[in-house]
């Protein structure tokens, strides 16, 4: 064992001591072929035998579309079940996305699958329940006699997340707790997956090329009473062409080794028409539900996908997938490092103030990739953001400012002064008004003795001096005393109604 592992460790440093001279996608594929085949020759010095491992629900793939193209899905892993396949593979989604899935096995045995991803600027991340039922099954004792019948499930609970770098190299890691149920007796554990793609620079035949590795169920195995029996791990290796020749036409290959059987190679490939039908063929080469074609359909409308799959199942005939699929929400591309760098630019522009800059930043992100709704979004907002502060700063121009705490004081120390405002204004009103404009200056001088007593009323619009008085007889001067038996005057005959 020792002589195994310096052996392994001898190829890595050969392979990175190669490394050196290389540059571009060629050192990324030099290091992720000999990262595979010392991973390989790891799990196949420690691999057992078929029927040694636990968890069968870790064998059944997951994804119509992917068991559709042969089960080769490592290095395409573009949708929700890239947590099963390559959980690296989640920072290609570019809108939330949710999955159901559902199986029929053998008879009243039963796969359901039901999944979630959400893309954001940053990273990835997802979730995914799997639940496969076995029905009924029936109960014996030590002796043989009949129990009944007893029921038997197991589920698996995930979550996962992933981010991207260089923009280029993707990285994964997804994790959950297994539980398996047998009559009375259950059993818990956890599982682990991790996963790497990446991009290769060059695009030969106008096409893009993707390199992809995943390890899968790594973790302690479950233990029923006082036996603890290993997972079903795998690490797998894959390569991907999507548009080839600038045609609808996608092509995997997968090698797959298991820890429990031999190596095998899957193939697949998917053709759309129209970006609305997608038709799937492949050949899957493993040993876990019989190996043969994969065939599949998809169909795609709006933001809705419906996809089938027909499976061979060894001797126990072939199965049946069907799954729906819906994508909605923004369109979101993770961003590489450079462009974080950019987007966080831009965010701290707009905290401070300074909308231009932060829009000019945005459209550079959007010139670097035109579908992203949610650069664009931050784009739009941040100009509503500008105008409202425009118009802010705008209006209180145009308004009276507020007095500070040491002006208010002041102004209750010192005498108020009219404000050159508040003196045209009084102007403009006298002008419009005049003086008196309900005339109440002329109106007529009356003491309260005048009015108990029946005094006749003192015309105040007349002159008061003696000689602008003419003389006239008592009976012709409104302006003398009433006789004694002259009615009493009311405020009401003074000043009217």
């Amino acid at each position: 064992m020792n002589n195994q592992l310096l052996k392994q460790k001898g190829q890595v440093l050969y392979g990175l001591y190669y490394l050196k001279p290389l540059s571009g996608w060629r050192r990324w594929t030099v290091f992720l072929t000999s990262l595979c085949l010392t991973l390989t020759m790891g799990v196949s010095a420690f691999a057992a035998g078929p029927g040694t491992t636990t968890a069968e629900l870790l064998k059944i793939p997951v994804g119509t579309r992917a068991i559709g193209m042969g089960e080769a899905f490592t290095a395409l892993a573009d949708d929700s079940s890239a947590m099963y396949w390559n959980p690296a593979g989640l920072s290609r989604l570019s809108q939330k996305e949710a999955t159901f899935m559902h199986s029929s096995l053998l008879e009243s045995v039963h796969y359901e699958h039901l999944a979630f991803v959400a893309p954001t600027d940053n990273f990835a991340f997802g979730t995914n329940f799997s639940y496969l039922g076995y029905g009924d099954i029936a109960g014996f004792d030590n002796s043989g006699a009949p129990t009944g019948n007893v029921s038997a499930y197991s589920y698996i609970l995930n979550g996962g997340l992933s981010r991207s770098f260089f923009g280029s190299l993707s990285l994964g890691a997804s994790g959950g707790l297994i539980h398996e149920s047998l009559a009375d007796n259950s059993a818990n554990t956890f599982a682990m997956n991790a996963g790497a793609l990446y991009t290769l620079d060059a695009h030969p035949w106008s096409g893009d090329y993707h390199l992809g590795l995943a390890v899968q169920n790594l973790g302690p195995g479950l233990k029923f009473v006082s036996e603890r029996d290993p997972l079903p791990r795998k690490i797998k290796i894959g390569a991907a062409a999507e548009g080839i020749k600038t045609l609808p036409l996608n092509l995997t290959a997968d090698v797959t080794v298991p820890n429990d059987n031999d190596a095998y190679v899957s193939l697949g490939s998917e053709y759309w028409f129209k970006e609305i039908i997608a038709l799937r063929l492949g050949y899957a080469g493993s040993n876990d539900e019989g190996r043969g074609l994969r065939v599949g359909f998809g169909l795609k409308y709006s933001g809705m996908l419906l996809d089938y799959a027909y499976a061979g199942f060894g001797d126990f005939g072939a199965t049946n997938r069907i799954s729906l699929s819906m994508r909605f929400g923004e369109k979101v591309r993770q961003l590489n490092s450079g462009e974080r760098a950019i987007l966080k630019e831009a965010k701290a522009s707009e905290k401070d103030g300074a909308f231009v800059p932060a829009i000019i930043a945005y459209n550079e992100l959007l010139d670097q990739d035109p579908a992203n709704d949610h650069i664009l979004h931050y784009m739009i907002k941040t100009y509503d953001k500008m105008y409202k502060a425009e118009n802010v700063d705008a209006l209180a121009e145009k308004s009276v400012p507020i007095p500070s705490p040491e002006d208010a004081a002041m102004a209750e120390l010192l005498p108020e002064v009219p404000s050159a405002a508040t003196q045209n204004a009084a102007v403009a009103s006298a002008d419009i008004l005049g003086d008196d404009p309900l005339n109440l200056n002329k109106l007529p001088e009356v003491s309260a003795l005048d009015v108990s007593v029946g005094a006749h009323v003192k015309d105040v619009s007349a002159p008061k001096t003696p000689s602008a008085i003419p003389d006239l007889p008592p009976s012709e001067t409104s302006g003398t005393s009433a006789s004694p038996n002259a009615p009493a005057l009311s405020p009401a005959d003074i000043y009217g109604n």
